[in-house]
């Protein structure tokens, strides 16, 4: 009932072109050179990607005539499909700083003697990314119109599906009570993609001391630190309604808080 023609439950396709992509964008950027021993750039993207299909062909589609080039809750309704795409991110910051420290001969501090050598010539800089987290799938984990060549079904959605910042744990990441079961017959009123996982935020900080050696040999010491702040970076939390992990999320993407030393010579 849901189809024109019920009867055929499936039509293969090679290499079919489908989808439609919608993006917009708008950026701040701040360079400043080297000025009194510091540098920095600041750069600020706030953006808005629309698509009906974020991911198309499987990797089969190069061996094998395709049976699921665009993954909709309809096939002969695409444009149901058109959601905010599942790589969308709409805010990314990104700010350096590369600092000299004013140590040494022609600075302020430590000009003669031992302290001359030890202290000069050393170089701290700092990265700081910070991103929206992108859109999650959704959708229910028994598809109660697969007997009629469904490949997926949504369910219904009612009310707010975000949890303010204070309520999300990584065993409960987005409201999971906003969403219900579509019975049969029906496609479910969710959209696509109707929540977005964790943001993720990282800054990195490294202290380098350069020294020549003679007039054919550099020497360069590095300490660095990866994820200063040890901000774990979730995984994006399963959007599979109605199994026990549905809106949790159980894994990092990232290392934990890695420190490095480092001695590099150059002739």
């Amino acid at each position: 009932m849901l189809k024109p023609y019920p009867r055929i439950l499936n039509v293969a396709a090679y290499r079919n072109n489908s989808g439609t992509t919608n993006y917009h964008a708008g950026e701040i950027k701040v360079e400043e050179q080297l000025m009194h021993g510091l540098s920095v750039l600041f750069s600020y993207t706030h953006s808005k990607l629309i698509d009906d299909a974020s991911s198309v062909f499987p990797s089969t589609v190069l061996f094998s005539p395709n049976s699921s080039s665009l993954i909709a809750a309809d096939t002969y309704n695409p444009r149901l499909e058109r959601d905010l795409s599942s790589g969308d991110m709409p805010n990314v910051l990104l700010a350096s700083i590369t600092y000299e420290l004013p140590v040494g001969k022609g600075h302020a501090f430590a000009t003669t003697g031992i302290s001359r050598y030890i202290f000069s010539n050393w170089t701290a800089n700092a990265v700081l990314l910070s991103q929206s987290g992108m859109p999650v799938t959704v959708t229910q984990s028994t598809n109660n119109n697969s007997f009629a060549g469904f490949a997926l079904q949504r369910p219904n959605v009612s009310g707010t599906t975000s949890l303010s910042a204070e309520k999300r744990t990584p065993a409960k990441y987005f409201n999971t009570g906003a969403f219900s079961s579509a019975p049969q017959f029906t496609l479910g009123s969710a959209s696509r993609n109707p929540v977005r996982g964790p943001a993720y935020r990282d800054l990195d900080l490294a202290l380098v001391k350069r020294l020549n050696a003679s007039h054919h040999t550099n020497i360069e010491f590095r300490g660095e630190i990866f994820d200063l702040m040890n901000t774990p970076a979730f995984a994006q939390p399963s959007g599979s309604f109605g199994s026990t992990a549905f809106g949790s999320t159980i894994s990092t993407i990232t290392d934990p808080r890695v420190v490095r030393f480092a001695v590099r010579i150059r002739r």
